[in-house]
């Protein structure tokens, strides 16, 4: 498991530590470093993998640096001491360095669509949704930890579960999808219905689904999902949330980005709910930017009460002023 990463000089963090736990939530103010954590790893993943240090859309290491930094790295140690480090356009690492598979699904992943992509050599999830049709046939058969099975699943595998939590979310919705290799691309449908007439809810969440039950089968590996809760109505928000904290417990690390209050009460909810430590795996992180246009980030603390032990001004506070206002 990650422990920390250390980021100096990169995009807008001039010299920070962020402790990662089971699961880490990441929110605050448009373009004030959450997803730069996300990308940070995603780039010590291709070093680990000694590939080109590129994200695709995101310029090269001239365009990351910080002006306020005489340095560019990024940094991130595991528990029980490993290392991987990128300092100024060079990789180095430990010799026990186990990278994990990173599950990721970005914000700005497929929408309802008439096609989906598939992999024709790979059953690997894209970070758009690409390929999620295959993977859920490669995997539809395989048993879900007791933690992440729905009870009202009509079984023990991952696609009775997959469409139990979709029904969840979006009640009596029953999905079906179907592969043409001859064209690399795939389609589903939705009570009969092709995507485009369903709306977005249900095409949104679909890949967040996937991506925690992929993580809960898949050893070694890292879920990181933007923004889980777009197109979600509050009650589909809280029912990701529930996942999203079942999928912790089942043991496997989970970083969030999220601007949603519902799914962050959904989390602490649960901790509540379930006074067996769960809070003691959440790390809590409120992003903003300081007069220098650099990421300053303020921790919470979760207890057993689901209560923080001190409120960031602007983190999730905006409903209590809005609600002064109309008192």
């Amino acid at each position: 498991m990650i422990k920390n990463i250390e980021l100096t000089g990169f995009k807008s963090f001039v010299s920070d530590t962020i402790d990662l736990g089971g699961l880490t939530l990441l929110t605050g103010l448009n373009s004030s470093g959450k997803s730069s954590i996300m990308q940070s790893l995603l780039l010590l993943q291709k070093a680990a993998h000694s590939e080109k240090l590129f994200l695709d859309g995101h310029g090269n290491t001239s365009e990351w640096k910080n002006p306020y930094s005489p340095d560019l790295g990024v940094t991130v140690n595991f528990e029980g001491g490993a290392q991987l480090s990128i300092k100024n356009g060079t990789s180095t690492s430990t010799n026990d360095v186990n990278f994990p598979e990173i599950i990721y699904i970005a914000a700005d992943r497929f929408g309802p669509e008439t096609s989906v992509p598939i992999y024709v050599d790979s059953n690997k999830l894209g970070r758009r949704g690409q390929n999620i049709f295959k993977c859920i046939e490669f995997y539809e058969n395989i048993e879900l930890p007791k933690f992440l099975q729905h009870e009202k699943s009509q079984g023990l595998t991952f696609l009775f579960n997959l469409q139990a939590w979709l029904s969840v979310i979006s009640p009596n919705v029953q999905f079906k999808s179907s592969i043409e290799l001859m064209s690399d691309s795939s389609f589903s449908t939705f009570n009969g219905y092709r995507a485009k007439n369903v709306g977005f809810g249900l095409s949104y969440a679909l890949p967040v689904i996937t991506a925690l039950l992929l993580g809960s089968i898949t050893p070694n590996c890292i879920v990181m999902i933007e923004n889980p809760e777009a197109h979600l109505h509050p009650r589909g928000q809280t029912e990701v949330a529930r996942l999203i904290a079942l999928c912790v417990e089942a043991g496997v690390q989970v970083i969030i980005e999220t601007h949603s209050d519902h799914l962050f009460d959904g989390i602490r909810i649960h901790a509540k709910k379930n006074r067996n430590q769960f809070n003691e795996l959440v790390k809590i992180y409120w992003f903003e930017l300081d007069k220098n246009n650099n990421t300053d980030v303020q921790p919470a603390l979760l207890d057993k009460d689901g209560r923080l032990d001190e409120w960031p001004t602007g983190l999730f506070d905006q409903f209590g002023i809005n609600a002064s206002k109309l008192l």
